[in-house]
């Protein structure tokens, strides 16, 4: 213990040298790649903002962002957490087998808000029934890496009950298919189905769920070894290793599957820009390479077979989604003519104008539990 205060005092005294020497000469960052968000600028003075307090949080902002060397300094303090055998780091945990956790508790999550979401999608599923077959609804809640792969959790972790709240989501849904994957995930919890850096379930945990949802849904199921897969990175580390910043943790790999017997090419329109394609190859030489699904997340995109393609009896998916969806909605373009996704985090359109415009015969609404629970725009499927 004398020891490990000596190292952490020794660390902040070389810190504090290295600060007033080196700070008056590094110019301000404005982005961070590591943690993937815009850092902190030097806030404004006036007597409004100091008298009010916005301009001392502002400053403190300031200082902790710009720092120099700051991303250096985490990893740093993150090697001597883990020396003294601290696994809570960063606001996430440090697990075994080079895997990292979110890190949500009990106290996180706000009930009301779980409540209210889940009357949302409770009353958009009733209002979709009164207008097409029911069965051609579903709703997918995707757990968390925390609990399917909990035997690699560190010890005394605390986390939210998942278990809990997805089956209570799942009771309150009484139209369509509510999708259950717990049990499909944690059948195959020894295999890469999350990744060890980052929050997202990897194509192999997508593809196991795009089964589970072919079942329930009347589609034919082909089995992996219709499918190619092939690696398109070897060194992807992802939202945990941001908040972690831990020099030895491991790099994941991203693969993507396509049938072997070639599809129909698709136009795929984002935001009114066609993007190209599914899979945006310049997106893995980025520190966030999850973005080689679509390039990110927007309000709406638009996934169509070329002319002359499409079936006879043409069917349209409606997609209303988190980021999960993106390493998920690829396997459905085997399904369906047309796929429209929306992100209601943006988009603000009326769910229900949009369903008559664009001819919706099915509905897929898939969120990762964590997102679920926190997200304040699901009140926009009741909108208009």
């Amino acid at each position: 213990m004398k020891a490990t205060k000596l190292i952490m005092a020794a660390a902040f005294l070389a810190v504090i040298g290295t600060v007033s020497i080196a700070g008056p000469l590094v110019k301000d960052r404005e982005f961070s790649e590591n943690e993937n968000r815009y850092l902190a600028e030097k806030p404004k003075f006036s007597a409004d903002n100091l008298l009010s307090g916005k301009y001392q949080e502002g400053l403190e902002n300031y200082l902790n962002d710009q720092i120099v060397f700051r991303d250096q300094w985490i990893t740093g303090k993150t090697a001597i957490q883990k020396l003294c055998g601290d696994t809570d780091i960063g606001g996430a945990y440090v697990g075994s087998e080079g895997y990292d956790f979110e890190k949500i508790l009990p106290e996180d999550v706000d009930e009301e808000l779980l409540q209210r979401n889940t009357e949302y999608v409770a009353e958009f599923l009733d209002g979709c029934a009164k207008k097409m077959d029911a069965s051609r609804l579903s709703f997918m809640l995707v757990p968390t890496s925390g609990l399917i792969l909990e035997d690699r959790l560190p010890a005394h972790a605390r986390l939210f009950d998942q278990d809990a709240c997805i089956t209570s989501v799942g009771e309150t849904i009484k139209s369509g298919q509510f999708l259950d994957v717990r049990s499909v995930l944690r059948a195959h919890a020894q295999e890469e189905i999350y990744y060890h850096t980052d929050h997202h379930w990897t194509v192999n945990g997508a593809f196991l769920a795009y089964e589970e949802w072919c079942r329930a849904t009347g589609h034919t199921v082909l089995g992996e070894e219709s499918y190619q897969k092939t690696e398109v990175t070897d060194q992807f580390r992802g939202s945990l290793y941001s908040k972690i910043l831990d020099y030895d943790s491991v790099y994941d790999r991203i693969w993507k599957m396509e049938p072997k017997e070639p599809l129909p090419a698709v136009t795929v329109i984002a935001d009114g820009k066609d993007i190209g394609g599914i899979y945006q190859q310049e997106k893995l030489l980025e520190k966030d390479k999850y973005l080689y699904f679509f390039g990110g997340n927007y309000g709406e995109v638009q996934i169509c077979r070329e002319t002359g393609s499409a079936s006879a009896h043409p069917e349209n998916l409606l997609v209303i989604k988190d980021s999960f969806a993106n390493s998920f909605v690829p396997f459905l373009t085997e399904n369906y003519d047309h796929i429209d996704m929306l992100d209601l985090r943006y988009y603000n359109g009326s769910i229900s104008a949009y369903m008559e415009e664009h001819s919706i015969t099915d509905v897929l609404i898939l969120y990762n539990i964590s997102n679920f629970i926190s997200d304040k725009n699901i009140y926009k499927l009741c909108q208009g």
